[in-house]
């Protein structure tokens, strides 16, 4: 007899844990999650000892919804004898590597839930439920929710040029890096190249020759995290921007960009002062500079080297630098993912290819209004600034599980009026 389920989630990262362990409080609820990975894992590739999250530790998979949840981080730091230890280090943030631990133990305590090292093939519709392929396996469910995460955004012109010492930093050549006596160049400068830039110069990869960080931003750029900014990151603050006129939502997002993709402040301050030691104090040999205003034009390899050539915004000319090492710190992009091919011809999308979602984060389609496609992390267009962040994760979480339930299980609205205002109330 085929499997059925009220939903099923595919992919397990921290969007859908935070919704499996949301739902996880109703008993009655029929659902499972699946991944491709044998176990849990968050950005591995790019996870050094110095990355640290830029939210509240409290704004975890459950906490702002649900404080009394079995899977919060305080619990997990109680559960493993942590408590009075995290709490003396006066921390308000994390580590990316402890916001993997915690997440990696909230999958032991899921474990029922949850489902590893499956990979689903295909997602059809039969009129009535969703019917999910999964090997050989075949299952149904009534709603589905896709969390299948990012995939690295590649320049057009370093496409052919991928190889062992030219990627991407989510990828497997990070880890066996070697640039002893190298010139190295990264391009990005967001929160991942300014890392990758710190570990190099740091000498985690051995001692470079050269140290070029290339960004086109006008200057390493802190994160805005004052209050008022962190207001976008509020229910109240997406309730007033959902309903807007589509073409006004993506200047707005844009003119947002460092209240979710600046560089953290202490980070930048810790560069500084170890680039000050580095230069002027203990007189480094190496070449080390950052390059603003830098946009990649054009890449080439000549005699096993790279020739980067690049439009200056600053002097409105052309740079060209010399590379034995170029990584790619250049973001990440949304990809629908194919699974959903048999379906696709009844899934509304806008003329960017992008999903279009409905206030509660499920997908507009022809299909059953009682069946319902969630996807997560692919609504920045509709939802706003906070979609790809942690900060309303479980608040997201919260909204759906509401609907796939059928009650108000979670307080998710009547939030305390935010300082800012934007729409008459």
């Amino acid at each position: 007899m085929t499997k059925h389920y009220d939903l099923v989630g595919v992919g397990i990262g921290p969007f859908n844990l935070s919704l499996a362990s949301v739902l996880d409080k109703s008993k009655d609820f029929n659902f499972r999650f699946f991944d491709a990975k044998k176990s849990f894992e968050w950005h591995s590739e790019i996870m050094f000892s110095d990355s640290d999250m830029q939210t509240s530790y409290l704004k975890d998979l459950v906490t702002p919804v649900d404080p009394t949840s079995p899977y919060s981080f305080l619990n997990y730091l109680v559960q493993n004898g942590l408590f009075h230890a995290f709490m003396n280090t006066g921390r308000q943030v994390v580590t990316r590597r402890e916001f993997e631990m915690y997440c990696q133990w909230v999958t032991k305590q899921l474990e029922h839930r949850l489902q590893f090292d499956t990979p689903i093939s295909n997602v059809d519709f039969n009129g009535s439920n969703f019917v999910i392929t999964a090997g050989a396996e075949q299952f149904t469910a009534k709603n589905i929710c896709i969390g299948t995460g990012i995939t690295p955004r590649i320049p057009e012109c370093t496409v052919d040029l991928i190889s062992n010492n030219f990627f991407h930093a989510k990828s497997s050549q990070l880890a066996d890096l070697n640039v002893d006596g190298k010139d190295v160049v990264i391009i990005g400068g967001g929160q991942t190249g300014v890392e990758i830039f710190r570990n190099n110069y740091k000498s985690k990869w051995g001692k470079a020759k050269s140290i070029k960080l290339i960004t086109g931003r006008s200057g390493l750029q802190p994160l805005d995290e004052s209050p008022f900014t962190n207001e976008f990151f509020t229910p109240s603050y997406v309730e007033d921007f959902f309903p807007m006129d589509q073409e006004r939502k993506g200047p707005i997002v844009k003119s947002q960009k460092l209240a979710s993709d600046g560089n953290t402040p202490s980070y930048l301050e810790d560069i500084y002062r170890e680039l000050y030691q580095l230069k002027f104090v203990e007189g480094t040999s190496q070449d080390i500079q950052i390059l603003p205003s830098r946009r990649l034009n054009d890449a080439s390899e000549i005699n096993g080297r790279y020739l980067l050539v690049l439009d200056n915004d600053f002097s409105e000319g052309l740079d060209e630098i010399a590379a034995d090492v170029v990584i790619l710190c250049t973001g990440f992009s949304n990809t629908i993912p194919k699974i959903l091919d048999p379906i696709r011809s009844k899934i509304s999308f806008d003329q960017e290819d992008r999903f279009i979602f409905n206030q509660d984060f499920s997908v507009k389609w022809n299909g059953s209004t009682d069946n319902k496609v969630f996807a997560l992390n692919f609504s920045r267009h509709c939802h706003g600034i906070s979609e790809p962040q942690t900060s309303l994760m479980a608040w997201r979480s919260a909204t759906i599980a509401n609907v796939v339930l059928g009650e108000k299980l979670y307080l998710t609205a009547k939030q305390a009026p935010n300082f800012m205002s934007y729409t008459k109330k």
